[in-house]
Order: structure tokens, then sequence, then C-alpha cells
């Protein structure tokens, strides 16, 4: 086994970041409280596309093909990039309303509202926008690196 890259272990981190989002937004749309059964549209295959992406660019890093391949994997990292974006926005577009109806209602609706369930649903719904958004950061700082040692 080659020796990795710095660029390799970013790429991994951010694809091991995107399938924990992925993991706690799924645990949000299972789980109890506000966001119950409340899918974001595409989300899943957004994100296990921008996995994939990543996970391509880091297996085509082991052949030996050139200029051919090294365009292929920083293409496939930049979609990643775009990819992760896409799927942060819908998802922040998907849940800003229901965490300020749930945060930001006025103290009668508030009583109502705050329930120990809808609360831990909000808090998922966070931490998968803070685990995704940390994805893309990720991937974007990987995208400044290379796959490959340079031969000395």
């Amino acid at each position: 086994m080659k020796k990795l890259t710095a660029g390799v272990w970013i790429t991994c981190v951010a694809a091991v970041l995107a399938i924990a989002a992925l993991c706690v937004y799924g645990v949000n749309i299972g789980g109890e409280g506000y966001y119950k059964d409340a899918a974001v549209n595409n989300f899943t295959l957004v994100v296990c596309g921008a996995v994939l992406c990543l996970a391509a660019a880091i297996a085509l890093y082991q052949f030996k093909g050139g200029k051919v391949v090294e365009i292929v994997t920083g293409v496939l990292r930049v979609a990643a990039c775009a990819l992760i974006a896409f799927g942060l926005m819908n998802l922040i577009a998907g849940r800003v309303d229901g965490l300020g109806y749930i945060y930001f209602s006025n103290a009668d609706v508030a009583k109502e509202v705050q329930t120990a369930a809808n609360l831990a649903s909000a808090q998922t719904a966070i931490w998968s926008m803070a685990l995704l958004g940390t994805a893309m950061l990720a991937a974007v700082i990987a995208a400044f690196f290379s796959l490959r040692k340079k031969d000395a």
C-alpha cells in the first residue's frame, strides 16, 4: 500500500463526515418529534452521490494513468463538494421553518411546541447540518491537496 497523502486523508474524513451526517439525518426522520417522517427531497441520493464521488476519487488515485486520472479525480472531488453543498442547502431549506417554529414561537405556543421529542428532533436536525457543513469544508480543503505523492 502506498503512503497516503494529506489529500487522501482529508478526502476520507470528508466522506466519513458525510456518512455520519446521513446517519444523523436518518435518526432525525425516523425518531419521534417534529421531523418524524419529514424527509427532504433527494437528500439521501445527493449525499450518497457525494460519498461515491469521494470514494471513486480515492480508488482512482491508486491507478497510474497520468494526467487523465488526475483530471478525473479532480472532477470527482469538485463534484463531491458541489453535491454536499447542494444537500446542505436542501436540508437547511427543509428544516429552517420548523426550527423557527420550535425555538422562536411566542410564550403561549412554546409551551405546547417545545416538548422533549420536538427539541430532540430539532437538535438532531442541527447536528446533521453541522456534520454536513463540516464535510463540505473538509471536501473543499481536500480539493486543494494532491492525492498522489510527488516523485522526488
